[in-house]
């Protein structure tokens, strides 16, 4: 089992991967028909949502007791496999067209 901070790290280090490829995503978006640009806006806004849960379940593990720290993190799992999935469906809206 993964340490706090090496928990953290971790997922600290996805998002940011992320927050990279989204803004590729964007740039691609911003190239496309309405449809698809309204499509990913759509996904980008519940992702943005989810992440933002996400950051401040981390916060809570940050600073949280060992007994806090589980249940934030199975709370931050769940925002985490939630969080994940969006941004699958925000990639396969490009996968597809391209």
């Amino acid at each position: 089992m993964a340490t706090r901070e090496e928990y953290i790290d971790k997922i600290e280090k996805q998002l940011r991967s992320w927050n990279k490829e989204i803004d590729k995503f964007q740039k691609m978006a911003n190239k496309e028909t309405d449809e698809l640009r309204k499509k990913f806006e759509a996904r980008r806004k519940e992702f943005s949502k989810t992440k933002a849960s996400l950051g401040k379940k981390i916060e809570k593990i940050r600073t949280s007791g060992e007994e806090s720290f589980k249940k934030a993190k199975t709370e931050a799992d769940k925002l985490w496999n939630d969080v994940s999935k969006q941004f699958k469906e925000m990639e396969s809206i490009f996968k597809v067209k391209h």
